[in-house]
């Protein structure tokens, strides 16, 4: 089954049972139980208890209307099933989404009122249709954010899971290198699944098939690359042009991934290598929250004047020897990463020509248990002295 056949299906039911419940309180001026029941059920399997601070404070904020407004003016302003469908829309929604929430379903909540006393003469009027409205304008705005203008391309991917056996509480993203696939870049999740037991890895294929590689993949074009020689201008601007049109579809992927196994983004790491540790730094910028991202051998192609919309914990690791991609990508990019704001750490590997050792696999496993699971930097910061040593 595709990965986002799961999102698909509850949303489509979600938005099937707003309308029922905007259409029974118009017509009936209540609000099912059973109706606001599918809803939450809906919102567990789409996001589990992710979202559980959202219910709270809706669930605070609507009831503290509900009993206090009419201390103050006399009358009622919301009814005991819009503080519900209030709480249960939490469900539904990251806190960061909570203000559009409010001002969407006040704006609409006016413009009903208006409506209804127009039409019908009474002063009290339906709310859920605004509470409707309002949540659908914030899923649709956040799927937005990901997905774009652009047409969507589809991934394929290989996945290893938790070592553990049991549900996933956090997702790596194994973005591999040119010409190669998914499955190479998937040993990486054998050598830290001890370290992280509870964690998914997921490798997916470039969507590309690589120019000089039939068997193996691309993330996009390198037909006038020759590491020898400086990168010009125009060709960045080639790179970035190509990155740029994938970044909706792999956004979009990757909440995909997120929806699907009920984790926040901040939950997701990224770990590319050479062209894709390129990608990975870029879409790593470019998403809502993300939990790091770790570039081996890569280079930071990025317009400095460019708005970036997070600012993730990253870790840059690249071999002295390396004869593809000069270890300088990784020294420059570390600069112009710390100019933006951005948590770096660089580590250049004695010896290490284009690939991951040992060495680069122990700091990286550190890195990654530091930012899913918040372990003391100390520890991460005492693996970077000794790999480079």
């Amino acid at each position: 089954m595709p990965l986002l056949s799961l999102p698909f299906l509850t949303h489509s039911l979600l938005f099937l049972v707003l309308m029922m419940i905007s259409i029974k309180d118009l017509k009936d001026g209540i609000i099912p139980n059973i109706l606001l029941v599918m809803m939450a059920l809906l919102g567990l399997l789409q996001f589990g208890y992710s979202h559980g601070m959202t219910v709270v404070i809706l669930g605070s904020l609507s009831y503290g209307l509900y009993k206090f407004y009419p201390l103050l003016k006399n009358k009622e302003w919301l009814g005991f099933g819009d503080v519900k469908m209030m709480m249960v829309s939490g469900l539904w929604l990251d806190i960061s989404q909570i203000p559009l929430f409010l001002v969407a379903g006040g704006g609409m909540g006016v413009g009903m009122a208006i409506f209804w006393q127009a039409l019908r003469k009474e002063r009290c009027f339906p709310f859920a249709p605004a509470l409707a409205f309002a949540l659908g304008l914030c899923i649709l705005g956040d799927n937005g954010l990901s997905i774009g203008e652009n047409k969507m391309t589809t991934f394929t991917a290989h996945s290893l899971p938790p070592a553990s056996g049991l549900k996933p509480d956090s997702i790596v993203v194994l973005i591999h290198g040119y010409g190669a696939n998914g499955k190479d870049l998937l040993a990486l999740g054998d050598t830290w699944s001890t370290l992280l037991p509870n964690t998914l890895f997921i490798a997916p294929d470039g969507p590309d098939q690589s120019a000089h590689n039939p068997f193996g993949n691309q993330w996009f074009g390198l037909s006038d690359w020759d590491p020898t020689q400086k990168l010009t201008k125009e060709q960045v601007s080639q790179m970035m042009v190509e990155i740029q049109e994938l970044t909706p579809s792999f956004n979009q992927y990757l909440d995909g991934l997120l929806h699907l196994h009920g984790l926040p983004h901040e939950k997701l790491a990224l770990v590319g290598f050479s062209q894709g540790a390129m990608l990975a730094l870029h879409i790593g910028l470019h998403r809502p929250l993300c939990g790091g991202v770790i570039a081996y051998s890569g280079a930071f192609l990025e317009d400095l004047k460019e708005v970036k919309v997070s600012y993730p914990s990253v870790l840059l690791v690249h071999g002295t020897d390396d004869q593809v991609l000069s270890p300088v990508f990784s020294q420059v990019a570390k600069g112009r990463l710390e100019s933006l704001g951005t948590s770096v750490t660089l580590s250049i590997l004695p010896g290490l020509g284009h690939g991951i050792d040992e060495r680069g696999l122990d700091i990286g496993g550190a890195f990654l248990k530091e930012n899913l699971y918040k372990i003391p930097q100390a520890d991460l910061s005492e693996r970077a002295k000794a790999s480079n040593s």
